[in-house]
C-alpha cells in the first residue's frame, strides 16, 4: 500500500544550523546512526520545540546527501489514516518518525509499528523517534513495542537556555540573510513567547516584512510590525 499522503522537509533545515550545547556528541551518534554504525533504532525525546522535528528532518536531508533512501513520518499528520500505511515502509533505509506518543492509546497503530520495526531490522534498516516522553513513559500497551525503543541510544533534549535561544535566532537571521544584532535578538526573546518555533515564526515574519518594505531589522521596526501584540 502507497503512503497517502507526501510529508514534504523544510530544505532550509539542516545540522548547520541546530544548536544543543548541553549534548557535544549528539550530532556526532546521530550520524553514526543515520550511516548504519549503530544499531536499528535511535529515541530522541524532550517538551515541545526542544529540536525534536529539527533534527529529523535534518537526518532526512544528511541521509539524503549519503545516498540513502530515507522517509520522514510525522505521526500528527499520519495517523488520521490507517495503520496499513506503514506497508512497505521497510524499503527505505532511514525512517524519521515523529511524535510517537500520539500512538499511546491506538493499538492498531502500535502492532503496526511493532511488525514494521522488526522487518527494519530484518533488512538492515534504521528507525529514529521521537517523542514528548522517554520509552518508559509512552505506557504502551504493546509491551514488545515500548522494549525495542529502548535497543539503542536514548537521548533526552532539554529546553535551551536564553543566550542560546539568541544564538539560534541570530543564526537563523544570517541563514536568509538577514543581519540580527544580539540586542534585537534579546528584544524578541522579551517580547513574544518564548518557544522556539514561536519565535522563528515572528522572525520569519520580520524577514518578509523587510524584505518588502526595504528597511532593517530593528527595535522600532519590530514595534512598527507587531503594534499591540507586544
Amino acid at each position: 500500500m502507497q503512503l497517502p499522503l507526501s510529508f514534504k522537509l523544510n530544505a532550509s533545515i539542516s545540522f548547520d544550523n541546530f544548536i544543543y550545547p548541553q549534548e557535544p556528541f549528539l550530532l556526532a551518534s546521530i550520524k553514526q546512526f543515520v550511516l548504519g554504525e549503530s544499531g536499528p533504532v535511535m529515541f530522541l525525546w524532550g517538551a515541545q520545540s526542544t529540536g525534536k522535528t529539527h533534527l529529523l528532518q535534518a537526518v532526512c536531508q544528511y541521509a539524503a546527501t549519503e545516498d540513502f533512501s530515507v522517509s520522514y513520518l510525522p505521526m500528527e499528520e499520519l495517523i488520521a489514516y490507517a495503520p496499513e500505511a506503514l506497508d512497505g515502509m521497510e524499503s527505505f533505509s532511514v525512517i524519521c518518525i515523529d511524535d510517537l506518543h500520539l500512538i499511546a492509546d491506538r493499538p492498531d497503530w502500535q502492532q503496526a509499528m511493532f511488525n514494521l520495526f522488526n522487518r527494519v531490522a530484518d533488512n538492515g534498516g534504521r528507525l529514529l523517534f521521537t517523542a514528548n516522553v522517554s520509552p518508559k513513559e509512552l505506557l504502551l500497551e504493546l509491551k514488545d513495542l515500548g522494549s525495542r525503543l529502548e535497543w539503542g541510544p536514548v537521548f533526552h533534549l532539554q529546553e535551551l537556555e536564553d543566550a542560546e535561544k539568541i544564538k539560534v535566532l541570530i543564526a537563523r537571521g544570517r541563514q536568509v540573510g538577514l543581519t540580527l544584532g544580539p540586542e534585537v535578538a534579546s528584544y524578541l526573546l522579551s517580547r513574544f513567547p518564548r518557544n522556539l518555533s514561536a519565535l522563528i515564526e515572528v522572525l520569519d515574519k520580520l524577514d518578509e516584512t523587510s524584505l518588502v518594505a526595504q528597511r532593517k531589522i530593528t527595535i522600532p521596526f519590530i514595534r512598527e510590525v507587531f503594534g499591540d501584540q507586544l
